[in-house]
């Protein structure tokens, strides 16, 4: 039987990561893991400790909780390393995939084998904060180690079975903020296609028919267009298993209707965002980036949802509040043209300079010793209980220390607070500038991969 642990790792009393550093040397201490190592991140705690921290630093946040640590545990004899490393990998895999950076090993110096997963706070696809929510253990993570165990034979935890799905953290909470997922994509398109299917061929051609690639074997895997991995219609929870949406294909009168890929209250939010702007007349650039947003919510709801860009559409619906954020920011900038875009760019890069060049000259060397003393003062102060009798030695300490910096050196710190808080927004800015950048140009040498391709077709037919 599985045992599976959580806990976070937090920051020092005195800032900064070194619980998270510590905390990946000791998971992969070699003298504990006989090499059974792995993740995303690097292969030596230096580099993997570096990789989280990078990211951090990209998505600017640092601060709060660092990153968490799973540990995955068998009573003595139950598994061998390899299949204690094949749940581990798997289960990082599927929880985790390609949106944290995560390190794994087994730890074989104890008579129960057991894995550790240390992975970062910050998501390096969004930016958003890893967040563990009440019940989230019980729904989510358990279930997930249990299929994994059972696949390789390994007895499961028992749990309620309605809960027993097992899903992504990112689908999970995906779904709390009421924006799609790759299981709500892939859910919503079977719905699709069952109310017109005329029995489980049918269904799979139309499927196919919308850019699917359908594996069948033990499981029904299917594979979105625009994805690189599948998702197995075991995980996929009630109605989606092959015998079941045969069931649904014979009593499609008996079906609900397609569930909307965005919640209704976001939808709502977005649109009601967004429209405020279209009473003015909008740029071909602009139009086409709204029509693309908007598609991306509703493309089941076109007249014909086989004729959108099927690859597109569904890949930008996981990451559809980074569209809105786009399309909110090039209507609010009024970037009318490709062109805007790029002189956005070269306008934030140096608007990021002059920041930094102002920080640089607020303190000089010896000002910046002075201010790391004053710190100090004030850090120790704030941990110390009020009740505690070095609260005042310490007060009278800061209040002498402040009597004695130089003037103006306070007002300083303020300025470089607003710098900060500046360059947070600058950088912001900066990040979905480039993103939009680089979509062009995606989109662009895609066009002509498109058009070449048309061309070499009409040559062969003559």
């Amino acid at each position: 039987m599985a045992i599976t642990k959580l806990s976070n790792i937090g920051m020092p009393k005195g800032g900064g990561a070194a619980h998270l550093k510590n905390c990946i040397s000791y998971i992969m201490n070699p003298d504990k893991t006989e090499g059974m190592v792995g993740g995303n991140a690097g292969t030596t705690p230096q580099e993997v400790y570096q990789v989280m921290i990078d990211t951090k630093q990209e998505w600017e946040k640092e601060g709060g909780r660092q990153g968490y640590h799973f540990v995955i545990s068998f009573p003595p004899g139950e598994a061998t390393k390899e299949e204690a490393y094949a749940v581990i990998n798997d289960f990082c895999e599927e929880y985790l995939g390609e949106d944290y950076d995560y390190v794994f090993s087994i730890h074989t110096d104890q008579k129960h084998m057991h894995g550790h997963i240390v992975f970062n706070s910050v998501n390096r696809m969004s930016g958003y904060k890893y967040r563990y929510e009440k019940k989230d253990w019980e729904k989510y993570i358990q279930p997930l180690t249990d299929r994994i165990c059972e696949k390789y034979g390994l007895p499961p935890l028992v749990y309620d079975k309605n809960n027993k799905i097992g899903k992504s953290y990112a689908a999970h909470y995906a779904e709390k903020e009421g924006r799609p997922s790759s299981e709500k994509i892939i859910k919503a398109d079977i719905d699709f296609v069952i109310a017109s299917s005329k029995d489980w061929d049918d269904f799979i051609r139309q499927m196919e028919g919308l850019g699917y690639k359908i594996r069948q074997k033990k499981y029904v895997t299917y594979i979105p267009p625009g994805f690189e991995r599948g998702r197995r219609d075991s995980r996929l929870g009630p109605g989606y298993r092959a015998e079941e949406i045969k069931e649904r294909i014979k009593n499609k009168g008996q079906e609900q209707g397609v569930e909307k890929i965005l919640s209704h209250e976001l939808s709502k939010v977005y649109e009601r965002e967004i429209f405020q702007y279209t009473k003015t007349t909008l740029t071909v650039f602009q139009m086409k980036k709204i029509k693309n947003f908007y598609q991306t919510g509703h493309y089941l709801e076109e007249k014909n949802p086989y004729a959108v860009a099927w690859k597109e559409v569904r890949r930008n619906a996981v990451h559809i509040d980074q569209l809105y954020e786009e399309c909110k920011y090039i209507l609010e900038h009024e970037i009318k043209t490709e062109k805007d875009l790029l002189e956005k760019q070269k306008i934030l890069i140096k608007k990021e300079a002059e920041l930094f060049d102002q920080r640089k000259t607020l303190f000089s060397v010896e000002d910046k010793k002075i201010f790391q003393q004053y710190q100090v003062l004030k850090k120790r102060l704030a941990d110390t209980p009020d009740w505690d009798d070095r609260f005042e030695i310490y007060q009278e300490e800061l209040n002498d220390f402040l009597k004695e910096m130089p003037e103006g050196m306070l007002s300083a710190e303020k300025k470089k607070r607003q710098i900060n808080a500046m360059l947070r927004e600058v950088r912001h800015e900066k990040r979905i500038v480039n993103r939009m950048i680089e979509e062009e140009k995606s989109l662009n040498k895609e066009e002509k991969i498109t058009k070449k391709k048309g061309r070499t077709e009409i040559q062969h037919r003559r």
